[in-house]
């Protein structure tokens, strides 16, 4: 019985890595649409995971990942961004621009950003 336990945490602890890097290269592939569609540069190409918390905001709760990112508005100075997945169905990216927030929601659509 133990066997089978330390079986199913491992196999929930590799499907949970799995999701979480998918969800990766959906949050850079929007991250790089939002940039670019404005002008910017995402610095680095990457996006790093920043947490990960549980909404119970929303109409039905969901899982929401955060994952950050820089860009530059012209090549020197370096801003921050926050690509949100709300899984199993949202995604909104935040670019902190000198004039304010820039929010751009992908809602059910997000998986066509990220194929």
């Amino acid at each position: 019985m133990i066997e089978l336990i330390l079986f199913l945490m491992v196999v929930a602890c590799i499907v949970a890595w799995w999701q979480l890097m998918h969800g990766r290269n959906i949050a850079r592939t929007a991250a790089n649409t939002v940039c670019a569609n404005h002008g910017l540069q995402l610095l680095d190409d990457t996006v790093s995971l920043s947490s990960v918390t549980w909404n119970r905001k929303a109409k039905t709760a969901i899982v929401l990942v955060n994952y950050g990112f820089e860009f530059a508005t012209n090549g020197a100075k370096r801003r921050t961004g926050i690509a949100s997945l709300g899984f199993p169905y949202s995604l909104t990216v935040t670019l902190d621009l000198p004039e304010g927030r820039l929010i751009e929601e992908f809602g059910r659509n997000y998986k066509q950003a990220g194929d």
